[in-house]
């Protein structure tokens, strides 16, 4: 193993070592058992994976909503083949069999033994990613945040939408007032905030995470009141299952004009929905308020005797008193030109955007770039509606597939 990739040249690169970025080595590794010496996958994190980990933790995440076919393994049914032979079967939640989430994160450490036992994870920070085309068999140059440097043939982009959070504008001046009581929901820990004192917690958000959110504080004993600008919408998945197929797929790729694919994904993604055994919850448990088709008025600090500050959050239903935190379960708004990494690559070979997102070739090229791959949210102007989910690392990977084995 490479102690170091300082001044190595690495034919493929994956930054990102996410969902995507790990399930696209593993079928690397899988197809091309010989590609450990010429892959490495990159994260700023000690291990692969940490930044889903946290994310589950931190809402109190009991099963995910993707079926059990989909996952980071090759093999469809590998979680439920590891469940049987674990005698795990109960962990497949009906109807679609969806794992919970610490049967999930067992199954995906036993696939990460093939990344430790081929030596291709490194933990490396990107803080630039430059691109000379006339440098040779090596073009790409990465540099990391402490000064280490290497090249590489081919890279692909493998980023979730982490460093795009996205605060309504309305609430980014109550947030500069109390940065401590309104929080994004990324930022928030359900075990952690309040130790065993129940609280009233105010959630903004009317998708999966604000229902998770609701269901896993009101399960730790807080009165919880959840506001959402609209009637909240049910549903298994968050996108229709037929955008995993060809038919939808081909109609979608023949769609030349790419405002109307975004539009299309709008459509199919919208502004979230929820599952029905979350809905369920939201209803009957009797320490959640649901305030639909609701908005935020105002926010302002209230000092009790104690001199612990609470917030009053006045609504267009009512005022409501004592609020210990405000959670922002307002999901993310992509943008490349968010990402530091990336900046001086956009702003220097003028990629072409739609929204903040790339407009990428058939095989999901960062154009005018060569051989600069995209997967995951950031390939949904070719991918569509299923590209930031699990299932969009498979949809990805059958693109640049042939491409990458001229690398190797």
């Amino acid at each position: 193993m490479m102690k170091t990739l300082a001044h190595q040249n690495i034919p493929i690169t994956i930054v990102g070592a996410g969902i995507h970025g790990v399930s696209i080595a593993l079928r690397l590794l899988r197809e091309v058992p010989t590609v450990a010496r010429h892959l490495a996958i990159l994260d700023r994190h000690p291990k692969p994976l940490t930044q889903w980990q946290r994310k589950t933790e931190r809402q109190g995440m009991t099963f995910l909503r993707s079926p059990a076919v989909h996952h980071i393994s090759p093999d469809a049914l590998g979680i439920v083949e590891y469940a049987e032979r674990h005698n795990r079967t109960s962990e497949l939640a009906p109807p679609y069999a969806q794992p919970s989430t610490q049967l999930f994160w067992d199954f995906c450490n036993a696939a990460l033994t093939e990344l430790t036992e081929h030596q291709v994870y490194y933990q490396f920070e990107v803080a630039k990613l430059r691109w000379d085309k006339g440098a040779g068999r090596f073009p790409f140059r990465l540099i990391s945040t402490n000064n280490q440097g290497f090249r590489s043939r081919c890279v692909i982009l493998a980023i979730g939408a982490d460093d795009c959070v996205y605060v309504p504008s309305e609430f980014t001046q109550w947030q500069r007032q109390f940065p401590d009581r309104i929080i994004h929901a990324s930022q928030f820990t359900v075990s952690s905030e309040f130790g065993t004192t129940p609280a009233r917690i105010v959630i903004v958000g009317g998708g999966l995470t604000a229902g998770t959110l609701a269901k896993s504080l009101s399960e730790h004993g807080h009165r919880v009141t959840l506001i959402a600008r609209k009637q909240l919408r049910v549903e298994q998945f968050d996108f229709p299952p037929v955008w995993l197929g060809p038919k939808a797929l081909t109609e979608f790729a023949t769609e030349t004009d790419f405002r109307q694919r975004y539009d299309i994904i709008q459509q199919n993604r919208g502004e979230g929905s929820i599952t029905p055994d979350i809905m369920k919850v939201l209803v009957d448990a009797p320490n959640i308020d649901l305030y639909l088709e609701t908005c935020i008025r105002s926010i302002v600090s209230v000092d009790r005797k104690e001199q612990a500050q609470y917030l009053q959050v006045e609504t267009t239903q009512e005022v409501i008193r004592g609020v210990s935190h405000v959670i922002l379960a307002t999901g993310y708004q992509f943008d490349l030109r968010r990402y530091g990494f990336l900046k001086e690559l956009v702003t220097q070979h003028q990629i072409p955007l739609l929204r903040g997102l790339p407009l990428l070739d058939d095989n999901l090229q960062l154009h005018p770039i060569e051989n600069l791959f995209c997967s995951g949210t950031i390939a949904q102007l070719q991918i569509g509606p299923a590209s930031g989910n699990i299932a969009g690392a498979h949809l990805a990977y059958e693109r640049f597939r042939e491409k990458l084995r001229l690398y190797l």
